[in-house]
């Protein structure tokens, strides 16, 4: 299984860019890129989309145990052709190993759809020091644990059963508190990976 590092090695280079081209392009520094590169450095969400978006490819495609795209190949975001019924199975979701330690199941095919529909598992202590914002909206289920989430200038605590609705163009980011892992079901649309 790659890494981070090693997955946006992989794509930058099958799109035949070089570090140069990718700074340029992302905005991000050629030399934080080539720590990220080299697992000697972790990104925030943010620059994470900036890189994706320089590459043209979902973020999603370099995240460790994803092989959500045909062929398991890096696929240009305006390649996907649309399905309208899809199932997935309980053991056959997409998994996505977040920098900071969470999973991200996918309960949906795949992140070239209208929303994006995942299963949270955060487990306890696991924080994103970052704060994210992107286009579109999300709600979301607690069903296990504590979540704190700081969305904008408010601070809220999800118990199980709590549910939430924002705009996620408010800078937010989630913690799991307590001693009890986080578990929980968000839809976010359009999708931000």
């Amino acid at each position: 299984m790659k890494n981070l590092g090693d997955k946006l090695r992989s794509v930058r280079l099958e799109t035949k860019m070089t570090l140069d081209d990718l700074s340029q392009r992302s905005g991000v520094s050629k030399s934080q890129l080539s720590q990220i590169e080299r697992g000697l450095s972790v990104p925030t969400v943010t620059k994470l989309q900036e890189i994706a978006e320089a590459l043209d490819v979902p973020i999603s495609s370099m995240f460790a145990e994803n092989n959500t795209l045909p062929g398991n190949s890096v696929t240009s975001k305006k390649d996907v052709s649309p399905n309208r019924i899809s199932i997935v199975r309980k053991n056959k979701r997409k998994k996505l190993i977040m920098p900071w330690g969470a999973s991200h199941e996918m309960l949906c095919p795949d992140f070239q759809r209208k929303i994006e529909f995942i299963f949270l598992n955060y487990p306890a202590g696991t924080k994103v020091d970052a704060l994210y914002e992107h286009d579109g909206e999300e709600c979301g289920i607690v069903l296990e644990g504590t979540f704190k989430g700081i969305i904008g200038d408010q601070q809220i605590i999800l118990q199980p059963g709590d549910s939430i609705y924002y705009d996620s163009s408010i800078p937010h980011a989630w913690e799991a508190i307590g001693d009890t892992k986080v578990k929980a079901i968000w839809a976010i649309t359009p999708p931000s990976f």
